[in-house]
């Protein structure tokens, strides 16, 4: 169920990205923490996008970037950090990310990325799980993101989910992850709509879209 739900978000969530920001050949797109799947069908930007020759994908995961390269040479790969993006102002037409900026999960790492991303690109479009939705996907436990930080990650690691096993265990490091509210994606990117996407019954992912007056 947990798979299903992800893969409909995921898919609605580039639909809504080709819709928005109508990207066309000429545009040049910077994935942020983007990577791929080779094995099948996928909801990955970099398996969907049809101009390949104009993605640069940036990752800090080696292995996710060798993937990339093997399977899209045609693509620009670059291992970096989201953080400190290594291109001048305004390199881009368009920035995307999905499911990243809760992995640098301090509020200053969190306010480089979002500067970083609307600094190099023109228009930008970036998702991240709602912390106000009432289960925690990547632990799978009900309520854990209303607790303050320090406390969520007090109960993961007591139990939650590992994605590698597929199967609940205890003791994992689980403090990477810094969920936001819609209120603070709004103060991350002042200059963008925040879209709440809803696949259930109330949004589990957040958009920013930007900016605003663009779209």
């Amino acid at each position: 169920m947990f798979n299903a739900l992800s893969a409909k978000s995921r898919s609605r969530k580039l639909q809504l990205f080709f819709d928005l920001l109508r990207p066309n050949q000429d545009d040049r797109v910077l994935d942020v923490g983007g990577e791929c799947d080779p094995a099948g069908p996928s909801v990955q930007l970099s398996d969907n996008y049809p101009w390949k020759n104009r993605v640069t994908v940036a990752n800090i995961d080696l292995e996710a970037m060798k993937r990339v390269r093997q399977t899209y040479p045609d693509s620009d790969v670059l291992l970096a950090d989201a953080c400190r993006l290594p291109f001048p102002d305004k390199s881009f037409d368009i920035g995307f990310s999905n499911a990243v900026i809760e992995h640098l999960y301090t509020r200053r790492n969190q306010q480089q990325m979002a500067a970083e991303i609307q600094r190099v690109c023109k228009r930008w479009f970036l998702a991240t799980p709602n912390r106000w939705y009432p289960y925690e996907f990547h632990a799978r436990l009900p309520f854990v993101s209303w607790l303050p930080a320090p406390l969520m990650h007090r109960v993961t690691r007591v139990v939650c989910y590992n994605h590698v096993h597929h199967r609940y265990m205890s003791g994992l490091r689980t403090d990477e992850i810094r969920l936001l509210t819609a209120r603070e994606l709004r103060r991350l990117f002042p200059r963008s709509r925040v879209i709440p996407l809803r696949i259930t019954f109330y949004p589990e992912t957040l958009l920013a879209v930007g900016p605003a007056a663009a779209i």
